[in-house]
C-alpha cells in the first residue's frame, strides 16, 4: 500500500482543514522527536553540530512529506486527465463525442482562408440498426458500432475529425477535402463495414451504412455544413439506404458500388 493509499484510507474523508492539521501535527511531532534524540545522543553546544543535526531533521520529515504531495499532485492530474477524456470521447467506440466534433471542427473553420472551403462533412447512419439489436441482441450492436468506429479510425487522417453523434449515427469532417477525396472516404467506408460479419463472426449478419456528404463551402458554418450533410443522409435512406448521397451544384447526386460477395 503507498502513502497516499494509506492516508486516503485512515483520513481521505476528513474535512481539508483537518487534514492539513494532521499532516502539520504529525510533521511537528516528528521534528520534535528527532531532535529530541539528537540531544540525547549528540552535542549540540557547538553551532556546525547544530546546523548539521537541524539539516537531517529537515530531510527526514521533508522527504516523506514531499514524496506524498508529489504522488497526490501525479494522482490528481491522472484523475484530471481521465476525467478530460470522458468528456471528450464516446467510450465504445473511442471515436469524438458530439461536443469535440464540433469544438474540434468549427476551431479548424475558422483558422481556414475565408475565400476557401474548409473541407467535407460526411454524415453517417447504419441501416437497419434496430433490427440488428432486434435480431442479436444489444451485445452484437455495440460490436457493429465498435467496429465501425475501428474503420473509420484507420479510414481517416490525423488532420480528419470523427465522432459518434449517438446511438447509430457518425460524422466526419475532411479537413481541406473536395468532393473527390469525400466520395473515396465514403466508399471504403461504404465497403468496409460489410467485413464485420467475419470480424464478429456471424456469417448471416448484413451490415451496411448510408453516407450524406456536404462540402463546406467559404463564409459558411458547421451547423449548415451540418444540416446539409444531414439532409444528404436522409435522401440515401429514402432511395434505398447502403449508398451515398451528396449535394453540389446540381441536384443530389447518388453513388451506389457494387455489392461485394463476402
Amino acid at each position: 500500500m503507498t502513502t497516499y493509499d494509506l492516508w486516503m484510507t485512515k483520513f481521505g474523508d476528513s474535512p481539508p482543514l483537518k487534514q492539513v492539521a494532521i499532516m502539520v501535527g504529525m510533521a511537528i511531532a516528528a521534528s520534535d522527536l528527532l531532535t529530541v534524540l539528537f540531544f540525547l545522543v549528540v552535542r549540540l553546544d557547538r553551532l556546525d553540530v547544530a546546523l548539521i543535526v537541524t539539516t537531517i531533521i529537515v530531510i527526514v520529515v521533508s522527504v516523506p512529506l514531499g514524496a506524498f504531495l508529489v504522488g497526490l499532485n501525479y494522482r490528481l492530474k491522472q484523475t484530471a486527465s481521465r476525467l478530460d477524456l470522458a468528456l471528450r470521447k464516446d467510450d465504445l467506440t473511442g471515436l469524438s463525442n458530439r461536443n469535440e466534433f464540433y469544438m474540434q471542427s468549427q476551431k479548424q473553420i475558422a483558422l481556414c482562408d475565408p475565400d476557401k472551403s474548409a473541407g467535407a462533412v460526411l454524415y453517417i447512419d447504419a441501416d437497419h440498426f434496430k433490427s440488428i439489436n432486434d435480431r442479436y441482441g444489444h451485445a452484437v450492436g455495440d460490436g457493429v458500432l465498435q467496429e465501425i468506429g475501428i474503420l473509420i479510425r484507420s479510414t481517416i487522417s490525423e488532420w480528419d475529425f470523427a465522432a459518434r453523434f449517438g446511438g447509430e449515427e457518425f460524422a466526419i469532417f475532411l479537413t481541406g477535402a473536395d468532393l473527390g477525396k469525400a466520395d473515396w472516404i465514403s466508399h471504403r467506408i461504404l465497403t468496409g463495414v460489410r467485413d464485420i460479419s467475419k470480424y464478429l463472426r456471424i456469417g448471416d449478419l448484413d451490415v451496411t451504412v448510408s453516407v450524406g456528404i456536404s462540402i463546406h463551402r467559404p463564409g459558411q458554418g458547421l451547423e449548415e455544413a451540418l444540416v446539409a450533410a444531414d439532409k444528404c443522409l436522409y435522401a440515401a435512406k429514402n432511395q434505398g439506404r447502403n449508398r451515398i448521397v451528396h449535394a453540389d451544384d446540381s441536384p443530389a447526386t447518388i453513388f451506389e458500388p457494387k455489392l461485394r460477395k463476402i
